[in-house]
């Protein structure tokens, strides 16, 4: 009977394991497909596509076309969409939600779930995205145009670079999956005791390529990504700066929290780091 049982045991946690591997190759392969989609969005690359006849079979939009709304009616909805995104992202990695939704998702597929609901919130942002097509500036030139675009996905291709640096894998959830699949156990990070060279510990400290020379390259790719463009609009202007004033405040609290999670070595780091913009890095003390 022990060994009947001990094989039901081992079939379900196979089981467990085969789902884990689906579910997390599913969930990164979503988050390629709406990072491309976003891309297209935002930098209007669609716009061929959606003027031909292919748009009447190709669910596609970008941010410049889609459906007409009165100006203060498109204004209330493309805000609250941003709110929605913001909040997600604001509310999910803390703690205290984290240690919530482990009640009932297993922590090697907590990120994985982050991931589903950053997904979801941001495709209910284009599906739901009204445009508001007054003109800010509009560049003419057809060189400085693709320039400009070129300038946007080089924002787009920084943060990706920026990831990869940190850890991949581990912001997208696939090393946890991975882990779980091979037995190995489970852990956070502890910041109760950091190494020396404390920002050896990987996101959102490292010494590695743009990190070590910015706090936040990714941010700063997607603040070029947001606002480099050759036609900025109303709808695009809301979209740009208010995911532009959430970063500034999650950057604001992010480091609050980390100052008092690593004390005056990480202040040291940000006297001696630009914020945003990889540039050189300072003297301590200077």
């Amino acid at each position: 009977m022990g060994t009947i049982a001990s094989d039901e045991s081992g079939e379900r946690e196979d089981g467990r394991k085969i789902f884990a591997l689906f579910y997390g190759a599913l969930v990164y392969v979503g988050v390629w497909c709406i990072l491309l989609y976003i891309v297209g969005f935002v930098g209007n690359f669609f716009d061929p596509v959606l003027r031909s006849k292919l748009a009447m079979v190709i669910p596609i939009k970008s941010i410049d076309m889609g459906i007409q709304e009165p100006v203060w009616k498109a204004v209330l909805i493309d805000v609250a969409l941003v709110g929605i995104l913001a909040l997600q992202h604001s509310i999910m990695p803390r703690p205290w939600f984290e240690a919530w939704i482990t009640r009932f998702v297993p922590k090697h597929l907590e990120r994985r779930t982050y991931i589903i609901f950053a997904i979801c919130a941001l495709s209910l942002l284009i599906w739901q995205w009204r445009p508001i097509t007054v003109t800010i500036w509009n560049v003419d030139n057809p060189v400085l145009r693709v320039v400009l675009q070129l300038i946007s996905v080089g924002g787009w291709i920084t943060v990706l670079i920026a990831t990869f640096q940190v850890g991949h894998w581990k912001i997208f959830g696939v090393t946890q999956v991975l882990d779980y699949i091979q037995d190995k156990p489970y852990t956070s990070e502890d910041h109760h005791a950091p190494p020396p060279e404390f920002y050896r510990v990987g996101w959102p400290i490292t010494r590695y390529g743009l990190w070590y020379c910015a706090r936040h390259p990714d941010f700063f790719g997607f603040c070029t990504a947001f606002w480099v463009t050759p036609t900025m609009t109303v709808g695009h202007l809301i979209f740009a700066l208010g995911l532009t004033i959430y970063i500034m405040f999650g950057i604001y609290f992010l480091e609050r929290n980390l100052s008092d999670l690593y004390g005056e070595p990480y202040r040291e780091y940000v006297r001696t780091r630009s914020k945003l913009i990889p540039w050189f890095v300072k003297e301590p003390g200077a």
